[in-house]
C-alpha cells in the first residue's frame, strides 16, 4: 500500500516527461529482474519512459570530488552509484527524487536539490 504513495508522487513526473535516468540507475533496476525476458521488457519500458543523462568523464570526476568533500566529514564511504547519480543530476540541473539518506549527506556538501519521494521512514 505504501508504494502507491510513491507511484502517486512519481507517476505525474514521468507522464510529464520530467523524469530522467542514467545507465547506473538502469543497472540497479535491471539487477532485480528474474530472467532475460523480464530484463529486456523492463529495459525497453525504461528507455521509452525516461529522458537520458549520459554519464561523462566530467560526471565521474564530480563524483570523485564530492567523495573527497565527504571524506572531510568522515562520510566518504557512501555507495558509489549514489555519488554518480547525484553528480549526473547536478550536471543536468535536476533534483534527485529518492528514498535514501545517503543523498542527504551528498546534498550537505554539494547544496544540490534532493527530495524524499515520500516522508523518510514511511516505507
Amino acid at each position: 500500500m505504501q508504494h502507491l504513495r510513491v507511484q502517486a508522487r512519481v507517476g505525474p513526473i514521468i507522464e510529464a516527461g520530467e523524469a530522467a535516468m542514467c545507465a547506473i540507475i538502469d543497472l540497479e533496476v535491471l539487477y532485480s529482474t528474474r530472467n532475460q525476458d523480464e530484463h529486456a521488457r523492463t529495459r525497453a519500458r525504461r528507455e521509452l519512459a525516461y529522458r537520458r543523462v549520459a554519464l561523462t568523464e566530467a560526471i565521474f570526476r564530480r563524483a570523485i570530488d564530492v567523495q573527497g568533500m565527504l571524506a572531510g566529514r568522515g562520510r566518504h564511504r557512501l555507495p558509489i552509484p549514489d555519488l554518480i547519480i547525484a553528480a549526473a543530476a547536478e550536471a543536468a540541473g535536476m533534483t534527485v527524487l529518492h528514498y535514501d539518506a545517503d543523498f542527504d549527506a551528498i546534498s550537505a556538501v554539494t547544496s544540490q536539490p534532493m527530495e524524499w519521494v515520500v516522508r523518510r521512514g514511511s516505507l
